[in-house]
């Protein structure tokens, strides 16, 4: 903040804005002699010209002062330089005392961040004083210029025995100008000696991090090295009991003093930390009314509510949990009392929205967290620390093994079947009670600091998972309410695919939370600036196969972004025919053919991207592509000529999806139509695989291309003697008695071939049942044979085989 507000100060000097042009006439340029040139003497302005210079000056003047006037700036630099000159020497002093074995990595990993914290507000304080040291000499500059030329009008003024008024004018000027570079050598000054204490401080960094490379190296050489007593050693005994007694009361009052002192120069981002507590408060009241409100519409919110039924344990958690934000570089003991205090909403609200089995687990971990919390207040008590690592890790395992008795004992009284849940915490017993094995082995024969590094390891790993897991239940429920409330329930994808959307948020959440996990396990014994550094070198590995150079940050990144296109493609395509196509009224067929043609596009556009991440020259990809152009064609020119073809189909749209086709014997209905061949269901059934290409060239009957309507024609032959105008009433009738028979267009019958012995007629109808035609025409069949014979009429109805037929 400090910083800011030097950078906000300082502005008009560290922007550089150039003075208004001064119109007192400067010196002529001095001629130029071969051998040096000669500067010239400031020349004197002229007496009726000294009233408007003196106006102009003293506006230059303002000018200058307004850019120099660093003070407020100089002294909130050298505020903010002097806390900085402490916290560095405060951790210098630390690394030059400390002891390895009393400096675990997670201690020498916070030491690294609160350098880098400290030399990111470093960097705009010594940017800002340079600014000002640059503008502080240019000013100085024009001082003397200005300086030069009234000196010599006050001495041109005096001789040329000019108006007093205009001879005070003059001098007061000149005093003015004195006044004001005094003020500027004050400040440039002030300024350089600020610069010198800010590059001191990087110095001092600079040293730190060369003392915490050598000792976190010593803290990685010594972990597998014993550093005290075994356990079976009565001297392990007498130094817990007697470092105790003599220097416990004396860590706990400087424990003690460090966390008031603190509290004290931090006291408004304490009030700003229960000012946003109590407005997490007011939200979640808020949230809980219109929560009630949606769950008596959908029931499936229902098991979500729980979580808005106690505003205040959920703000106190979400406040614990942004305390990162609010206290920076706190002490240990801060850190220590909000772990504390966490637990507390935490295991409430545990209670209430996981399941019933895990209470007992929730409370052992809670109280093993807070066990291991209070044991780092007693790592500068090497006796009492190695006492409680034993004594904690008999402690872990004792309740593994009755969670897991417990688990048995429960599946065993109740014919219930076992879930996945109950599976992953039975094998997690078992693994956390190998680890807790190793643990007491490792502390028991001696080797105190690697007993503690596998145990905080463990503790941290178990707790950030419980707290993981909470989050991530919150959190679905979180995201269902807010499917359902402005902005998003006003979107018809949202409205028509909220479950869907819903599981799919869920599961990338998970995924996000499961790496997160392995960021704070890795986090709490110190072990994450190590995973870095291997990730960067193996980010940054590449090997060469012949005349190829491959690394892993090019394949990675070729993956990584072919991948996220795809990602993209299915979220516009989503898009698109949830909230475009579904509000726009289109041609059938089109919104098929816009999402496959975007579908096509992004997925070239990425492939371009990812060849070009890579480095890929695309002018020579293009030659060889060129080179390879006459053998591709040849070698694949069925297969270009039905890519081709499909892009044809999708643009002319002579065939849709849903349209039902005929290709030589093949009837059935478009399924899809893809960049090779499109698929149609026949009406036997089967799938049918048909290559583009037959769409374009061969004869292709669309029986829905325009419309959904089908034709069907019955015929019937009759005798030579048949009264006309009696069977097509009778074939009429027949035809409106059925529901599947359409009245517009009107059924008509039609007198087809007369022969010697026999005419032939034909019924012809209209039905919408596109995909039942054949039963359709098979009832007629049987109802006018019916009809026929009730009325006694020679007659009969064929069904000779139908070329459409498959």
């Amino acid at each position: 903040m400090a910083a800011l507000l030097l950078g906000q100060i300082v502005m008009p000097a560290s922007a550089q804005v150039p003075a208004a042009p001064s119109i007192i006439p400067k010196p002529a340029a001095p001629a130029k002699t071969e051998s040096q040139p000669v500067p010239s003497a400031p020349q004197a302005i002229p007496v009726h010209d000294i009233a408007q210079q003196a106006e102009a000056s003293q506006l230059n003047l303002r000018e200058i002062e307004n850019r120099s006037r660093v003070s407020n700036s100089i002294d909130i630099a050298q505020g903010e330089i002097s806390r900085l000159e402490r916290e560095t020497t405060y951790r210098l002093q630390a690394v030059r005392n400390l002891d390895v074995r009393e400096f675990s990595l997670e201690t020498i990993q916070n030491l690294d961040l609160a350098l880098r914290d400290i030399e990111l507000n470093a960097a705009p304080i010594r940017r800002d004083l340079t600014r000002a040291a640059s503008q502080t000499e240019r000013d100085l500059k024009e001082l003397e210029r200005l300086d030069g030329i009234w000196a010599a009008t006050v001495a041109s003024a005096t001789a040329a025995a000019a108006p007093r008024d205009l001879l005070e004018r003059s001098r007061e000027i000149s005093e003015a100008i004195a006044a004001t570079k005094k003020t500027v050598i004050k400040d440039r000054a002030a300024v350089l000696a600020l610069q010198v204490r800010a590059t001191d401080i990087g110095s001092r960094i600079s040293e730190v991090r060369e003392l915490l490379a050598i000792t976190s190296k010593r803290a990685v050489s010594q972990l597998f090295e014993r550093d005290g007593p075994p356990a079976w050693n009565s001297e392990f005994w007498t130094a817990s009991v007697n470092s105790f007694s003599a220097d416990a009361k004396a860590q706990i009052e400087n424990q003690a003093k460090v966390l008031a002192e603190y509290l004290r120069t931090h006291l408004r981002y304490v009030l700003l930390h229960f000012f946003t507590f109590g407005i997490l408060v007011i939200v979640l009241l808020a949230a809980r009314v219109k929560v009630h409100a949606l769950s008596g519409v959908d029931e499936g919110l229902r098991a979500h509510q729980k979580m808005f039924d106690m505003p205040i344990v959920v703000a106190a958690l979400l406040a614990l949990l942004l305390s990162g934000w609010f206290y920076r570089d706190a002490p240990r003991q801060l850190w220590l009392i909000i772990g504390v205090l966490s637990t507390v909403p935490l295991i409430v609200f545990a209670r209430r929205v996981c399941e019933p089995i895990l209470n007992p687990l929730l409370f052992a971990i809670a109280g093993f967290y807070l066990a291991d919390k209070a044991r780092s207040l007693f790592i500068p008590l090497p006796g009492v620390y190695r006492f409680l690592i034993l004594l904690e890790v008999l402690s872990l395992a004792l309740v593994v093994l009755l969670t897991d008795r417990r688990m048995r004992r429960t599946y065993a009284d109740q014919t219930i079947e076992r879930s996945f849940l109950s599976r992953l915490l039975e094998n997690i017993n078992w693994a956390v009670l190998l680890f807790a094995i190793v643990i007491l082995a490792c502390g028991a024969a001696g080797y105190g600091a690697l007993a503690d590094f596998l145990l905080r390891a463990l503790v941290a790993s178990i707790y950030a998972g419980v707290v993981l897991y909470v989050l991530t239940i919150a959190l679905d429920g979180l995201v269902k309410i807010m499917l359902h409330l402005p902005p998003l329930n006003y979107l018809a994808g949202v409205r028509r695919h909220r479950a869907a959307i819903a599981a799919q948020i869920n599961k990338w959440l998970k995924r996000f939370v499961f790496i997160y996990w392995i960021v704070l396990s890795l986090e709490g014994p110190g072990l994450l600036r190590q995973a870095i550094d291997s990730l960067r070198k193996f980010w940054r590995t590449s090997f060469e196969v012949g005349s190829l150079h491959i690394s892993v940050s090019g394949v990675l990144i070729f993956i990584l972004i072919l991948w996220a296109t795809y990602q993209v493609s299915r979220l516009l395509r989503f898009f698109l025919e949830e909230e475009i196509f579904s509000r726009v009224r289109l041609d059938r067929g089109l919104p098929y053919a816009v999402s496959t043609t975007v579908h096509y596009a992004v997925l070239v556009t990425g492939l371009v991207l990812a060849l070009a991440a890579i480095g890929v020259d695309m002018t020579k990809f293009t030659i060889v592509a060129g080179a390879l152009t006459v053998g591709i064609g040849f070698g694949l020119q069925n297969i270009v000529n039905n890519f081709v073809s499909g892009l044809i189909v999708l643009f002319e749209r002579p065939v849709n999806i849903g349209d039902t086709i005929q290709i030589d014997d093949i009837v059935g209905r478009v399924q899809h139509i893809g960049i090779r061949a499109t698929v149609i269901q026949s009406t036997t059934g089967a799938e049918v695989i048909i290559p583009n290409g037959k769409l374009i060239s061969d004869k292709v009957t669309n029986w829905t291309l325009s419309n959904q309507l089908r034709q069907v024609a019955v015929p019937i032959i009759t005798k030579s003697d048949i009264n006309v105008a009696q069977l097509k009433s009778t074939l009429l009738e027949v035809a409106r008695q059925n529901r599947q028979v359409l009245q517009t267009p009107e059924p008509e019958v039609l007198f087809i071939k007369r022969g010697v012995d026999a005419f032939e007629f034909e019924l012809r109808i209209w039905t919408s049942d596109l995909d039942g035609w054949l039963k359709v025409k098979s009832d007629l069949t049987t109802n006018i044979n019916d009809a026929l014979a009730d009325k006694a009429i020679s007659a009969e109805a064929t069904e000779p085989p139908s070329p459409l037929a498959p």
